[in-house]
């Protein structure tokens, strides 16, 4: 029984990446390691580079493989590309028995992430173990205001809010759960960033057993310079919500674990991970008059003059949790991806709300912030659910 190992990567720190390779060969449980690359950039010449040296040691292949194109669509080619086509590469290799997943520029990565996902899995027999770690207050900003308010707002009853990091990268799947996503045109679809919210939903959807795992040490890897680095990911993942919001979920009764955590790290609960005063200026840029047609026409008459004021001066105070709320169900029944007014309205009201939570709830430190969002997902549930009992009781 061997796993294979796989490490998407575009253009990364090299030396880092290559250690990485070196901590997953030499874990005893793992039979190959599979590096997708985007392109044939430095990177991927310096992987192939080193190679040879690596199988030398540890007798075990390193295999080099570009992208595959399974998309259907026309979006962007990016992450989701080179995750299927590991997932691909498993199906087609029957020596293998559970498939696992490392973002290349982990700093922080070592064996014991594999230990901990193969020895949790042998323990429960999980189909789905996924690493979750701790987090400085203001990461993961989509992950908490796009990925999880979507899950709680369209399955309130189903095992997704309870998911600590649905989108992380850092996974083991078993052969049953590959073959799950596969199979589903949904997944092969996903081109870009939102393959990590079709891996997490159709792996509920299907019923597959899903545990958690805690690192302590958490993810030390190459952060974005500010949140305008994360327009594109935040219109891919806010898209993949949109796609499946028709679609059900089952009632949790998914077999589902996770490992409680730890004490948060100092460093982490005394890092903001983004420069305030430049983000504050992106709400100042690249308005345009359909911007503001589409707003007036859609939204809130409140949100629409904290826009207005934020485009001016300073202002944060408007995109508190009710107006974020208000604003998330009229984005999942008009945002239209590929429209730049669409991207550039979700993006700032976006910022805009990240702002507000960052001033008003991380300044009272890291646990009043967090308590704040795990709040706000436990209430946008509580919501949902009560609103399914009412449209259920008044069509009956």
């Amino acid at each position: 029984m061997s796993s294979l190992v796989c490490f998407p990567f575009k253009e990364e720190d090299v030396p880092t990446f290559v250690r990485n390779i070196q901590s997953a060969a030499s874990h005893e449980r793992v039979g190959a390691v599979i590096c997708v690359g985007f392109s044939r950039g430095v990177t991927w010449h310096g992987i192939l580079a080193a190679i040879p040296d690596i199988e030398a040691v540890y007798k075990k292949p390193v295999i080099l493989a570009e992208k595959k194109r399974h998309a259907s669509t026309g979006l962007r080619a990016g992450k989701g590309d080179g995750m299927n086509t590991a997932l691909e590469y498993f199906l087609h290799h029957p020596e293998f028995t559970r498939l696992h997943f490392y973002d290349s520029d982990i700093v922080s990565f070592s064996r014991d992430w594999i230990t901990k996902a193969e020895v949790c899995t042998d323990a429960g027999g999980y189909d789905v173990v996924r690493h979750y770690y701790p987090r400085s207050s203001t990461d993961a900003m989509i992950t908490w205001f796009v990925t999880k308010v979507g899950f709680a707002l369209l399955w309130p009853d189903s095992v997704l809010p309870c998911i600590e990091q649905p989108l992380g990268g850092e996974l083991c799947l078993s052969r049953k759960a590959v073959q799950t996503l596969f199979a589903d045109r949904r997944v092969r679809d996903q081109a870009g960033w939102g393959i990590d919210t079709l891996y997490t939903f159709v792996a509920a959807q299907a019923g597959l057993r899903l545990a958690e795992v805690y690192i302590q040490e958490g993810k030390i890897h190459s952060l974005y310079s500010g949140l305008s680095d994360l327009k594109t990911m935040l219109v891919e993942c806010f898209s993949a919500i949109q796609l499946l919001r028709h679609d059900d979920v089952p009632v949790s009764k998914i077999q589902y674990s996770i490992e409680p955590p730890q004490p948060v790290p100092k460093r982490l609960k005394q890092k903001v991970g983004y420069d305030i005063e430049k983000t504050l200026k992106l709400l100042r840029m690249n308005w345009t008059p359909r911007q503001w047609e589409l707003l007036q026409q859609h939204f809130d008459p409140v949100l629409v003059k904290g826009l207005q004021q934020a485009s001016e001066w300073p202002s944060w105070m408007w995109a508190d949790e009710a107006a974020w709320m208000a604003a998330y169900p009229v984005f999942l029944n008009n945002f239209q991806m590929g429209d730049t007014d669409w991207e550039e309205i979700l993006f700032k009201v976006w910022v805009g709300r990240v702002l507000n939570y960052t001033l008003r709830d991380v300044v009272r430190g890291y646990d009043a912030a967090i308590d704040t969002l795990r709040e706000m997902v436990n209430n946008t549930c509580n919501l949902a659910t009560k609103r399914e009992v009412e449209m259920y009781q008044n069509g009956k």
